[in-house]
């Protein structure tokens, strides 16, 4: 098998072929037109001897040999943004890294602790991201991501570095209470389940993916609702509400973009990221 003729240019154009689906929309994703892109898969696939594309009812699938390199071209696209970023900046002695996480996680657990953070790394610049949806890693939306629950699959490195246990937070007194909820798209959560299997529960009174908002509605005795450990530890013992544990938890993984192994920041910042839920532990 010759390969002579492998450059990066060329893989940048597989990897958009197979993000796209079509040759048309690899050519208007990298600013080409599509010959050159038909022209210069048809010349990768003489060099290496093999095909790279299916064309099946209209799309262009990869083939087998073609899908065993992907996450491989994803590393290298990565790197090569990373590259491209460094070189971009005028601070070149500054690192720049990309931590996302949901914001209760950022503001209650994180956030006392970035001055530890940036004293061990005087030169890391961080861009510290909330959401309440997953961020892709493929598509290079993050450097590194703190879920709850493990993916399914991707090609990045992941670790357990924590458990969330969940209290139930009723009103004091007897009656049906109105519920606080998060948004449907959480609804499937282990936390959210435990409490609509709850007995004697009313309507929903809101509905928020925002905790600290939810943590003050309980706080109040306003609604039934759940609040992980963290946050549940916050209500003031005076507080008229009931506080029960419930039999669930979510686990904290972390993830990080397999190119950053042996990068000396993004060592330092997963070891602060584990740091922080090993001090919680038991």
């Amino acid at each position: 098998m010759a390969v002579s003729g492998l450059n990066w240019d060329d893989l940048r154009i597989v990897q958009a072929v197979c993000r796209t689906g079509s040759f048309s929309r690899a050519a208007r994703s990298l600013q080409l037109n599509e010959t050159t892109i038909s022209r210069r898969v048809l010349r990768l696939e003489d060099e290496l001897g093999t095909s790279l594309f299916d064309a099946v009812n209209g799309e262009r699938r990869p083939t087998a040999a073609c899908r065993a390199v992907v996450g491989n071209l994803d590393m290298m696209a990565n790197a090569a943004a990373d590259i491209a970023r460094m070189l971009g900046t005028r601070d070149h002695a500054s690192r720049k890294l990309r931590l996302t996480t949901i914001s209760a996680i950022a503001e209650y657990l994180l956030a006392p602790r970035l001055g530890d953070l940036f004293a061990a790394l005087p030169d890391l610049s961080l861009a510290l991201e909330t959401s309440d949806s997953n961020v892709d890693m493929s598509r290079w939306e993050a450097d590194l991501a703190i879920r709850l629950g493990r993916p399914r699959q991707g090609a990045f490195l992941m670790r357990k570095i924590g458990t969330l246990n969940f209290w139930l937070i009723r009103p004091m007194g007897s009656g049906a209470s109105r519920i606080a909820v998060y948004p449907e798209a959480l609804a499937g959560t282990p936390e959210m389940q435990a409490l609509l299997a709850q007995e004697g529960l009313g309507p929903v009174l809101l509905e928020t993916s925002d905790l600290k908002v939810m943590r003050r509605l309980l706080e109040d005795g306003l609604a039934v609702g759940v609040l992980p450990d963290f946050l549940a530890d916050e209500i003031p013992a005076e507080a008229p509400v009931v506080r029960t544990p419930l039999q669930v938890s979510r686990d904290v993984w972390l993830l990080s973009q397999p190119h950053l192994r042996d990068d000396h920041h993004a060592k330092q910042l997963s070891d602060w990221c584990v740091s922080l839920f090993a001090a919680r532990s038991p």
